[in-house]
């Protein structure tokens, strides 16, 4: 009787630290594993500024590692209100590092020469991006119109 007590009670914790053990294990693995993968930034809000005539973008990096902004690039497409003309302003050199969990702003600054953005233009904005871990690129494309989200904005009193 004694021999079988002795036996369930090593057998109750072989269990327990196996399972404990087996349950650490697959934890640092699998935290590793999403640690590594390349999250995208994401955009959570776009403001022009009509002073500085720049678009400032509130970007989330959702991952665990730190992304780095090489270069920003912008299509320019009036609405029906504005008389400028349509343009493109491709590969503009940036260095800007977003840190993990954290919301960075990022400025985008618009031809010098041109009017203020006036309701119904579109700029679309490409940030290229790269990982730490990998020697690719990234791209992350976002739509901006201007005035587009007015009556939301007066709704809410902004």
């Amino acid at each position: 009787m004694r021999y079988l007590l002795t036996a369930i009670v090593i057998a109750l914790a072989g269990i327990v630290v196996g399972a404990g053990s087996g349950s650490y294990l697959t934890y640092n693995n699998l935290m590793r594993k999403v640690g590594s993968i390349p999250a995208s930034p994401i955009v959570m809000q776009a403001k022009y500024d009509r002073e500085k005539h720049q678009i400032n973008y509130s970007i989330l990096n959702p991952g665990t590692l730190p992304l780095t902004i090489v270069e920003k690039s912008f299509v320019f497409r009036p609405g029906k209100e504005t008389k400028e003309k349509a343009y493109v302003v491709a590969d503009i050199p940036a260095s800007i590092t977003l840190p993990p969990g954290a919301v960075t702003m990022v400025s985008l600054k618009l031809k010098e020469e041109t009017e203020e953005l006036k309701t119904g233009d579109v700029v679309v904005v490409t940030f290229t991006y790269t990982h730490p871990l990998s020697r690719d690129l990234y791209t992350v494309v976002h739509p901006f119109t201007y005035g587009g989200n007015l009556k939301k904005q007066k709704k809410e009193g902004k």
